[in-house]
């Protein structure tokens, strides 16, 4: 084979769909390549191989994983790899590799990196794109110590820099580069470096050695807690981790002070860290850092308060390596978990030693717990599971693993000590819930390090202990199962034995809660079959002493109560498996017990009464099964403990043919059948069983019952083998009383039982012939086997029943002494097993036996001498392998008796009969097994081996019941732990929560200890409250007071982990504490006392669903009506001589109230239940306290913090809907607050700043609400709040509370100021640009700029652009010049773009500092000691986020305003794609695609009004498609504002492109090909409430209709496919069952529509009843009456069946009813021209017209409609006439109607000549027509009125009137005249000449006929014959045209010549004499040279006919 084949060869075995090949391959192949073996450089095996390796990687779990890369990586350096890989493209192989890294092991990585390295190299060096060397980022600063050269240095690395200037390049420090936290391991090690102002820096320095002061350290904590971290970034505190240690060390007691308030401090540090990384990672918030700079130092009063705290200060110099002492984040979680975890064990010791000194308190303990809580949360989000499975190989990654061990080890300890504590102590219940606490925390961290050996054992071995703590599964289930996943799944190694057990702990408690559920079905008496599902899962626990009445009733259901459950096979087959479990059962008692309890059963059947037994006997069913027989007669009869009751059922069973039915002891018998070789081994003389057996088997009782004789014969047999002589005696007896054939041998007098006996006696054991090792020869000889059958087949012949029987003729083939040798020559050969399947297959058995049976015949034995005893051998040797074919011969037992009787002293004869006597006897049980030397022999279960003598060697099984399960309870039963919980959960399964939980403390005998139950029932939150209540109720001191409070703030966090805690702690008396917040506190200790129960309100309002009606208490305590403890807030002193520490103290109570507040503002927001008036009065109470701070003072900022916080949630309540004084007031007293906090240096005051912000924003909002008049309120905005809101919106940094949440809060208030002219102007003022838009488009276009200060620019645009005055276009010039300025469009595009990419950001930080850098740092600092001349800039890294949807927004509102703009440029910014894209940007999805696609709807929709922009979105189908797609129906859970909005605005834009026929015929198609939901919207929306929603489908739905008109086939007809699917579109509307068809008229709407077209038509019609019904004749004032009527009047103009269902409904009679109110309404109002001076803009005119098209729409194309208008039509049109001649749109709109009224109605004609007051409007037609005619000029009303005309010709009346006004020799003596309708004139007079008088007055009118009159010429000839011939200009007018005419014209001419000449023959002399034949023939002639088309032949016809004509005589 060559190379490249066998490359092939294995390159297709990669692909093989067998694992093992696959692998097996891939190791020859690498180990191949590795070994010198090369790939051959051919493309088609490359390939395939490339595509395998790849596909390698598919499965779940893909093997091999560092082969299959290194294969790939070799692979692709090849020629032909590197060539595959570019065709490939290696942006899809990077993609793919990309996905199957989660999959790879940790030493398959470094493979995997390398591919990726070379795919990108390849990729790089083919690229057409250039390669660009990053830019270089240099700080602005110069170094100090460069002897004031200007020397920057790398805002990423470091320079050493000499005595010179210069670099010391001979220092070996390296170029440090930016290194990106790896995704899978660290995200976040360094949060960003926050650069700090002078008057910052101070601050923080100041708080430092304000720590260090033990007298300040209290307030010092409450600044840093209350106002510092609402202000300042908290990553200040890592950047310089001072504070930090001061904290840990004050907690741990190094540095005394206050442990309390810095473990507070810290955990309100931690929390902020949390709340800081959702700002990190959030598009809206992602901003570049500012530099910030101050020049307030000097009115800096918090650093002078600070001065004082930290006593003497100079200001400290920030050092240049300061970057590198920065703390990492997983670092600080880990050190500071250490140190409280230190705190808390040394706690715990110290509570057993009754040392108090080192005890901290329950405040300081929840505390701690929240810490630790709060830390591993931390350490979670810093650190993903996937740093477990990394090569940890920087110093820092080794650090944070090292640190994260021995955190869990301590943990693991931790928890270990509480819970001996508790079990030591059960009343310690403290460290029962830390306990509680600390097993969530370390279920997290172990599941965090599951893929992780390095999880330490203490935390495995405590959480294997909470594990199986009782109180964890029963009442924290979901943390139970989450414990229980991470135990299992984890590969720290966890005990087996542990996993083992408890497993079997759980499928114990699994029976418990099935027997439960068995003793409750039990009880209620209604027993279903699923009980025995239950029986048989509850088995285990009977292992827990439940007792005899347990198992008394489980045999009640299966023994008696089953023949009532009407139960199946599959039923039977439960109930008989659990008899079978508890027959076999390894607890004697239950063994015994079930036996006994069978017995009577079974007794009880048999022994009965005779009325009952046919029901009795279903009983028995239980028992008719194999499986349970054998189980009694194989272990019950050998048992000593139930031998008697399994004797006395077998006993039962025997006899029971006497009184059972026949069909339930065939059943009975067809189960005892395959069992009687089993029960037979019982047989014996001595015992009642035994002689029950033999007697069984006589013959008339065999008879009797039913047995066959052969099983009969089987069973003598097996008595022949049993260890009682005279059984064995009577059976070999009875065996001869069965040989009694005279025609076998031997003869009758020589059957001597005997004989038998004695033969068998002799018999010595010996091993059975199934083993190969006695094979003689390995070599099987099947040729010469196949000669031997052949052979001894000769003389033989087959029978009737396939046996071989001897032939009948006298000399035989074959000798009887070679058949003989042949027959031992094959007794040799059968020995060799390997021959026996040949020798089957040959028939060879039928034919062994064949000769065995004609050798023991009387009249054969000679012919066949001694041939018995060689066939008995050859039978020994295959008999194991066909010993169930062997059975199926029935008298072969008899036969093989016969050999022994007839060879009784040939002992090898005999031995090799009896073994197979035995095997056949017991066949069905016979197995084969290896004994002790790997030899094969046969095996018989134990009863048979023991109670019978076998002439073989054979092992037993069944030495113990299959059926029996071996149950664990006793493995768990041997540890006390277990135990504990096996009955803390039985009794919980028995008695249920309430009597564990809330029962007396002596539960019983039967309970479990006292101990377990008070460790559960302090576990539960519920009980514990409950009791703690109880104690806070007859609490005598303040210390049982705060005890109390802060064991149920402990118990509060373990809320969210009971899913029921919630629901019970409604019911606890939370009344209790009212007594304490309704009394004011008269002293500090009630002070500390209510403060620590706002505490634990405010724990409990944080743990607690919000949804949840168990918060009531609270609320009606704070803001109810009768609330208290709200008035503290309003009284500056609560006790008199109250000193400065007090008023402090009096501080933080005020802060908690209001921190309550804030948590009540919310709650009632969410829940919805609370009023208006309460929350104006809640907001002013707040409003006046903030009018009351002093805003300078140091000690009330926390205070002013809270207080404007919880106002600015309060506004922006939906229940604050204030009035106007209130509104004025609060904004007056907002504005000063603004101005107050607006005061401090740096980022001090931020935090209230922008919630004032906030707050005022909401306020301006409810006062534009109310319609404030800003002069009222303006006076607020004068001078500081003003400059202090512009100061905000320019405020740098980067700060979770500062930075862009206020300049967002910022601009949108300047925004809502800019609506107002004189706010405007002041604003100008402040500001140093010329036009405020200027200044919004800085904003907007600033780079690094967050999305929301971006968005809040828009806003403010948005607002500056849809402002309107005077000047409105110089206003407009204005903007435009600037945005063009400021390049606004260029940054929009850019923005739609990047919005469209969807790009995903990142979800990680990368290092400030580089991680080589930060593990030098020892080594910098020396160097720094030394030279000083070491700079290290920190990077500040910057990833420019994707544009948000608000932002989007934001840009589409602009884009709207000014779209509408008369001046703006809207083709070029159509061209430049501006409004492509953001058509885009309204068809994709995402999180806030519903908002985005309003406001881009909205904007395109305006957009769509310039016909360039709405061709250009026409032609973009893939968008439109996305439209259609997005426009469903609203679901109810959807329907928000933003959802209903876009809906709405969709539907405009829909509209508005529907007149595009690109648009509408890419609507229909898809609507057609694609079953969209647009009709079910437009159904849906026209339901609605929201009117912009229903207004919006109205639009939609008019232009939908109208664009059915647009569609046209490839010939210019119209196309009726989309008429045709809008007609039978289906209505989605469900019908009713008893819905009727009907004319809908009734009083009930009881007329169902059928299709959507009827649904819609159903909808505006009883719009425009209920609408036209409350204006009457002013509806025209209504724009949604409009709509109505526009959207009515296109449905019946494009939908027949819409006309067809509106007269079904009667719409005519409503139509017809408002035409006559309008007709009663002007008549009253006199002469049109004296009362209507302006007819375009008078309502009631306007709804005429309305009506009027309505009534044309309605008529067209239906007669039926018509046939109704024509009873009323015409009286009221004819009144009037005047007034629709008063206005241009009323004249079209009544030509119109009457144009569609004539067309072929004959009622229309009558209607029309009906006169009324002398005047019809026929006769108004025709002076109209005079009229319209004597003008210079005419209008279009001339050719509709000619058109009425014509229509209305066909009716005599109507000829007369329009022929006595003379309208056709008018009509010719104008017809010359531009715009006279020469067309419909011509028309008029052919309709006309149709009839005599018309015809007459045609010739009278049209003295000079033009040609064009020809046709009506034509029709005139056959009425005026006689004019004609008389009229020489006639004749020669049809002379003419037959000469000159064109082919119309010729056939005219001819038409009339030929009814001039048709019978009569004077006319065809006066015609040829005028030289008509000469004429016609010239034509004929003429036509003949170009008949080409269908009218021309037509005309040749009709010339040749009338030329014969003219010929005739």
């Amino acid at each position: 084979m060559s190379p490249v084949e066998l490359s092939s060869a294995y390159i297709r075995k990669l692909n093989h769909p067998l694992k093992e090949i696959r692998e097996r391959t891939l190791q020859l192949l690498v180990t191949k390549l590795r070994l010198g073996w090369e790939l051959e450089d051919e493309l088609g095996g490359t390939r395939e191989l490339l595509e395998a390796l790849l596909a390698w990687f598919h499965v779940q779990e893909p093997s091999l994983q560092r082969e299959a890369l290194e294969l790939l990586l070799t692979v692709v350096k090849t020629k032909a790899g590197s060539y595959i890989a570019k065709e490939f493209n290696i942006d899809k192989i990077l993609l793919t590799l990309n996905k199957i890294k989660p999959k790879l092991v940790p030493n398959a990585i470094d493979v995997f990196d390398d591919i990726v390295e070379t795919l990108n190299f390849m990729y790089t060096v083919d690229s057409q794109v250039n390669v660009n060397i990053p830019h270089l980022n240099l700080t602005p600063e110069t170094s100090s110590a460069s002897n004031g050269s200007s020397s920057s240095y790398y805002n990423i690395g470091l320079n050493k820099m000499s005595s010179n200037g210069t670099p010391d390049l001979n220092e070996d420090l390296d170029t440090y580069k930016t290194e990106k936290c790896h995704p899978d391991g660290v995200n976040i090690l360094l949060l960003p470096w926050v650069d700090l102002s002078p008057s910052d820096f101070k601050t923080i320095v100041l708080i430092g050695d304000s720590l260090k002061v033990l007298k300040s350290t209290r307030r010092c904590c409450r600044f840093i807690r209350d106002v510092f971290l609402r202000d300042f970034p908290v990553e200040i505190f890592l950047n310089r981790p001072v504070i930090i240690k001061t904290l840990l060390a004050i907690c741990d007691g190094q540095s005394g002070g206050h442990p309390g308030e810095a473990l507070h401090t810290l955990l309100c540090i931690t929390q902020s860290l949390h709340t800081r990384f959702s700002t990190l990672f959030s598009l809206d918030l992602v901003s570049q850092p500012f530099k910030v700079s101050d020049d307030k130092e000097s009115n800096d009063d918090i650093n002078a308060e600070l001065e004082q705290f930290a006593g003497n200060f100079s200001q400290p110099v920030d050092d240049a390596l300061v970057t590198l002492r920065q703390l990492p984040v997983p670092v600080y979680a880990l050190d500071a978990a250490q140190t409280v975890l230190t705190i808390m064990t040394r706690s715990v010791v110290l509570v057993d030693s009754n040392d108090d000194n080192g005890v901290i308190d329950m405040n300081d303990f929840n505390t701690g717990l929240c810490l630790v809580e709060s830390l591993i949360e931390l350490l979670l989000r810093c650190v993903s599971e996937t740093f477990w499975v990394q090569d940890h190989s920087s110093k820092i990654h080794r650090d944070i693993a090292h640190k994260a061990c021995m955190v869990m080890r301590m943990l693991g300890e931790l928890m270990t000590k509480f819970k001996a504590s508790c079990n030591r102590d059960p009343e310690r219940s403290h460290h029962r819930v830390a306990w509680l606490r600390t097993v969530s925390c370390g279920e997290r961290l172990l599941n965090w390090t599951r893929n992780s050996a390095l999880a330490p054992t203490s935390i495995i071995v405590a959480l294997q202990a909470a594990l199986i703590d009782p109180a964890l599964e029963l009442l924290y289930p979901t943390l139970a199962k989450k414990l229980a996943a991470v135990i299992f799944n984890s590969k720290s190694l966890v005990d087996q034995e542990y996993k083992s057990k408890y497993r079997e702990l759980n499928k114990l408690f699994v029976s418990m809660d099935y027997a439960v559920q068995f003793m409750k079905q039990k009880e209620s008496s209604r027993i279903s079959k699923n009980i025995l599902t239950c029986i048989k899962n509850s088995i285990p626990i009977l292992y827990l002493n439940v007792g005899d009445n347990y198992l008394k009733d489980i045999a009640e259901i299966l023994m008696r109560k089953s023949k009532d459950l009407d139960l199946c096979d599959s039923d039977w087959s439960i109930a008989r498996s659990i008899a079978l479990n508890l027959m076999a059962h390894s607890l004697e008692w239950v063994q015994v017990s079930f036996y006994k309890m069978l017995s009577e059963m079974v007794k009880s059947v048999l022994m009965g009464e005779d009325e009952y037994q046919s029901e009795n006997e279903k009983c028995l069913t239980l028992i008719c099964d194999v499986g349970i027989l054998t189980e009694i007669c194989c272990h019950g009869l050998s048992s000593e403990k139930v031998g008697s009751s399994a004797s006395e059922i077998v006993l039962y069973v025997l006899r029971g043919r006497l009184v059972l039915s026949a069909g339930c002891w065939w059943r009975l018998l067809a189960s005892l059948l395959p069992v009687l070789p089993l029960l037979h081994v019982y047989a014996a003389h001595d015992t009642q069983l035994g002689k029950a057996i033999c007697k069984s088997l006589e013959p008339d009782i065999v008879e009797c019952m039913g047995i066959p004789n052969a099983e009969m014969i089987a069973g003598l047999i097996r008595l022949l083998f049993v260890n009682c002589a005279p059984v064995q005696l009577d059976a070999a007896y009875a065996l001869c009383r069965q040989l009694d054939d005279e025609r076998f041998l031997p003869p009758r007098d020589s059957l001597r039982s005997d004989v038998i006996l004695n033969a068998l006696r002799r018999l010595e054991v010996q091993d059975f012939n199934i083993d190969q090792s006695s094979s003689p020869s390995k070599n099987p000889q099947t040729a010469g086997l196949l000669q031997i059958i052949e052979v001894l087949k000769q003389d033989l012949v087959l029978n009737e029943t396939l046996e071989y029987t001897a032939q009948g003729h006298s000399r035989p083939a074959l000798e009887p002494s070679l058949r003989r040798s042949t027959l031992q020559q094959l007794a040799v050969m059968m020995r060799q097993q390997e021959l026996h399947e040949t020798f089957l297959q040959s028939d060879g058995l039928n034919l062994v036996v064949s000769l065995l049976r004609l050798s023991l015949m009387v009249d054969d034995y000679l012919a066949f001498p001694e041939c018995a005893i060689s066939c008995v051998s050859v039978l020994n040797s295959i008999c194991f392998v066909s010993r169930h074919n062997l059975v199926k011969i029935s008298d072969l037992p008899l036969l093989l008796i016969r050999v022994i009787l007839v060879f009784p002293a040939n002992d090898s004869s005999v031995l090799t009969c009896a073994q197979l006597l035995a095997l056949l006897a017991w066949a069905g049980f016979a197995l084969q097994e290896l004994d002790a030397s790997r030899r094969r022999v046969p095996a018989l279960p134990l009863n048979v081996i023991q109670r019978t003598s076998l002439p073989f060697t054979a092992n037993s099984y069944w030495s113990t019941s299959p059926n029996t399960e071996h149950s664990s309870v006793e493995w768990l039963l041997t540890e006390d732990a277990w135990r504990s919980a096996i009955q803390v959960r039985w009794w919980w399964s028995r008695r249920g929560s309430a009597s564990l939980l809330h029962g007396a403390s002596p539960l019983g005998p039967e309970a479990p200890p006292p101990r377990e139950v008070r460790l559960l029932r302090s576990a539960s939150v519920s009980h514990s409250c409950a009791c703690l209540l109880l104690a806070l109720e007859n609490a005598t001191s303040h210390a049982q007071v705060t005890d109390a409070l802060n064991m149920m703030q402990s118990y509060t966090y373990l809320v969210p982990a009971s899913p029921t805690c919630a629901t019970e702690l409604e019911e606890l008396p939370w009344h209790h504490t009212r007594r304490f917040l309704s009394a004011p506190p008269a002293s500090s200790r009630d002070t500390a006392l209510l403060i620590s129960l706002l505490q634990f309100i405010i724990a409990y309002m944080d743990n607690i669903p919000k949804e949840d009606v168990s918060l009531s208490w609270i609320k009606t305590s704070f803001i109810g009506s009768d609330a208290v403890i709200i008035s503290l807030l309003s009284r500056d002193r609560l006790y008199p001589h109250q000193t400065v520490q007090e008023d402090i103290e009096l501080i933080q109570l005020r802060i908690h109230i209001v921190k309550v507040l804030l948590r009540c503002v919310l709650l009632v927001e969410q829940q919805g239940d609370f009023s208006c008036c309460r929350m104006e009065s809640l907001l002013k109470i707040l409003l006046s306290c903030l009018e009351r701070i002093d805003l300078k003072n140091f000690h009330t900022l926390g205070y002013l913090n809270e207080l404007i916080r919880c106002i600015r949630y309060a506004t922006h309540s939906r229940y604050c809907d204030l009035s106007e004084e209130t509104v004025i007031q609060s904004l007056k007293i907002m504005t000063h607050a603004l101005s107050g906090c607006a005061s401090g240096a740096g980022r001090k005051g931020r935090a209230s700043r922008r919630d004032a912000l906030l707050a005022l924003l909401a306020l301006l909002r409810r006062a534009e609400l109310a319609r404030v008049p800003p002069q009222r309120w303006s006076e607020s905005w004068e001078g500081a709040a003003l400059r202090a809101a512009l100061s905000a919106a320019g405020a740098g940094g980067a700060g979770g509370a500062g930075g862009a949440g206020l300049r967002g809060a910022a601009l949108h208030v300047l925004a809502a100021l800019a609506h107002h002219a004189p706010l405007h102007t002041q604003i100008l003022q402040h500001i140093e640009k010329e036009a405020l838009c200027q200044y919004a488009i800085e904003m907007f276009s600033r780079p690094g700029e967050a999305n929301l200060v971006r968005a809040a620019a828009a806003a403010l645009l948005t607002t500056l652009t849809s402002r309107t005055s005077s000047h409105t276009q110089t206003l407009e010039h204005d903007i435009l010049r600037s945005m063009e300025e400021g390049y606004f469009l260029e940054d929009c595009m850019n923005i739609l773009v990047e919005f469209l990419n969807d790009k995903d950001y990142k979800s990680y930080l990368e290092p400030n500092v580089p991680l080589s850098v930060l593990e030098r740092g020892s080594e910098l600092e020396v160097r720094a000691q030394k030279s000083n001349e070491i700079n290290l800039s920190p990077l500040l890294p910057f990833q420019k986020p994707p544009p948000t949807g608000d932002l989007v927004v934001a840009v589409a509102d602009v884009i709207h305003n000014i779209t509408i703009y008369k001046t703006a440029p809207v083709k070029a910014w159509n061209e430049q794609g501006l409004y492509r894209v953001l058509f885009r940007c309204a068809a994709r999805g995402g999180g806030a695609a519903r908002r985005v696609r309003g406001a881009a709807c909205g904007a395109l929709a305006a957009a769509a009004a310039h016909k360039c922009v709405r061709a250009s979105l026409a032609a973009t189908k893939d968008c439109l498609y996305n439209l259609l797609v997005t426009l469903t129906p609203v679901n109810e859970e959807d329907t928000d504002v933003d959802c209903i909005y876009a809906r709405a605005q969709a539907l405009h834009l829909l509209a508005a492109l529907l007149s595009e026929r690109a648009a509408c015929d890419t609507v229909w198609w898809e609507l057609k090909k694609n079953n969209l939901m647009l009709f079910h919207l437009l159904l849906q929306a026209l339901e609605s409430d929201d009117h912009e929603l229903q207004e919006a489908a109205m639009h939609c739905l008019t232009q939908l209709a109208r664009s059915l008109s647009h569609n046209k086939c490839n010939d210019k007809s119209k196309d009726q496919s989309h008429v045709d699917f809008f007609n039978d579109f289906p209505s989605p509307q469900a019908r009713e069952a008893d819905d009727r068809l009907c004319a809908g008229d009734s009083a009930r709407n009881d007329c169902q529509p059928e299709y959507i077209v009827e649904e819609f038509c159903k909808i505006m019609m009883n719009m425009y009843q209920d609408l036209t019904d409350k204006k009457k004749c002013l509806s025209s004032q209504d724009e949604t009456w409009s709509l109505v009527c526009s959207c009515l009047c296109s449905l019946q103009r494009a939908s027949g069946r819409a006309r067809a269902y509106c007269v079904h409904r009667r719409f005519p009679r409503a139509l017809v009813g408002a035409l006559q109110s309008l007709r009663d309404a002007l008549s009253l109002r006199g002469k049109p021209v004296d009362v209507i001076k302006n007819a375009d803009h008078e309502p009631t005119l306007n709804t005429l017209n309305w009506v009027l098209t309505l009534i044309t729409c309605s008529m067209f194309e239906c007669p039926h409609a018509k046939d109704l208008f024509a009873e009323d039509l015409a009286l009221s049109l004819i009144r009037l006439w005047p007034w629709c001649m008063m206005t241009e749109s009323l004249r079209d709109s009544l030509m119109s109607l009457l144009v569609t009224f004539t067309n072929d109605c004959s009622r229309a004609w009558s209607s029309m000549c009906s006169c009324v007051g002398g005047r019809s409007l026929l006769n108004e037609v025709c002076s109209l027509v005079n009229r319209e005619a004597s003008r210079p000029r005419p209008t279009s009303l001339l050719q509709r009125a000619l058109r009425i005309l014509r229509h209305c010709a066909p009716h005599q009346h109507c000829r007369t009137i329009i022929i006595k006004n003379d309208i056709l020799s008018r009509m010719n003596k104008v017809s010359g005249r531009r715009g006279c309708a020469p067309d419909e004139w011509c028309r008029l007079g052919e309709a006309l000449s149709r009839h005599a008088e018309g015809a007459a007055a045609l010739l009278a009118g049209a003295r000079a006929a033009p040609a064009r009159l020809l046709p009506a010429l034509a029709h005139a000839a056959h009425h005026q014959r006689l004019a004609f011939l008389q009229s020489p200009d006639l004749l020669d007018l049809l002379s003419s045209s037959l000469l000159t005419g064109d082919t119309s014209e010729i056939v005219s001419a001819a038409r009339a010549v030929w009814a001039l000449a048709a019978n009569n023959h004077r006319a065809k002399l006066v015609l040829r004499s005028a030289g008509m034949p000469v004429a016609v023939q010239s034509s004929l002639h003429r036509l003949q040279k170009n008949a080409s088309d269908e009218a021309t032949k037509r005309a040749i016809q009709l010339l040749t006919y009338t030329q014969t004509v003219l010929q005739a005589t």
